[in-house]
């Protein structure tokens, strides 16, 4: 069943990624949908290889920098004219390791140009093309944004203040029925989190989620879908979890202890094949 038939959707940085996996499952839920980001070599290759995924979907580009304001009017300018904006999915983001003793202004300011002037711009935008019919926007921030993470505190700050952006636009613009949601993606396995993840890292995130594997750009557009269609209504200012459990703050594990108390045959039995 397409959810989304006949609706118009923007995914910023839609080349590759997670962005890539929003476009996929959006065409597939039978909506029209504009990638943009950076890289017209990008954005063309990608354009191909979702239109062969999706053979019968409505798919088209537009260079843009979402920390220019100009650009990203200019793209919500092209998608909605004549049929209007229902979905906006403000993707594009990044991050930068640095020590706070070794940070150098310019590594904050990227995130925050980027992570939360360059979504304030998509939002702002967005929201004025849904404000007679309303819409749906979708931000993507990461489980980093409510967590410490060690050696990136510009990405880490950056996305917590998307976070909150977010809650403050959903409160803002509910008055026009446009609904404003985040999701928080765990550890996904991206051209980018491939290139420059190393593997003990990789290790070490699988291990630490409960579900004990990397999540799938695909597995984010489900979310996507969700917040965007009819089963998402009633749905606005949230923080959504898309993580396999990476979120979840997890505390000692008594295991000792209930074996010493209940004994391991009875513990044996509780224990998952993942475990």
């Amino acid at each position: 069943m397409k959810l989304l038939e006949g609706k118009t959707a923007i995914v910023t940085g839609g080349g590759t990624g997670i962005g890539f996996g929003c476009a996929q499952r959006l065409l597939e839920h039978g909506a029209r949908v504009l990638i943009c980001g950076r890289r017209d070599d990008v954005l063309r290759d990608a354009v191909g290889r979702l239109q062969e995924r999706v053979s019968d979907g409505a798919v088209s580009m537009k260079v843009c920098d979402i920390t220019e304001p100009d650009d990203v009017q200019e793209v919500v300018a092209e998608a909605s004219a004549g049929q209007g904006l229902d979905i906006f999915v403000a993707n594009a983001g990044s991050g930068y390791p640095a020590p706070i003793l070794e940070a150098e202004p310019d590594t904050f300011r990227f995130c925050c140009e980027l992570n939360i002037l360059g979504t304030a711009n998509c939002i702002r935008y967005a929201g004025q093309a849904m404000k007679k019919t309303g819409g749906s926007i979708v931000t993507i921030s990461s489980v980093e944004g409510a967590a410490v993470a060690k050696w990136m505190s510009a990405y880490s700050t950056t996305k917590a203040a998307l976070e909150m952006l977010t809650k403050c636009a959903a409160v803002e613009l509910a008055s026009f029925n446009i609904r404003v949601n985040c999701i928080q993606p765990g550890y996904v396995i991206t051209e980018a989190t491939e290139e420059f993840v190393p593997p003990e890292l990789k290790a070490r995130l699988v291990e630490k989620t409960p579900l004990a594997r990397a999540g799938q750009p695909e597995e984010i557009g489900d979310g996507v879908i969700y917040l965007s269609s009819d089963m998402g209504k009633w749905v606005t200012g949230q923080v959504f979890g898309i993580c396999g459990g990476l979120s979840v703050h997890v505390g000692e594990d008594f295991i000792e202890l209930n074996r010493m108390m209940l004994g391991d045959e009875v513990m044996d039995a509780c224990m998952g094949p993942m475990q």
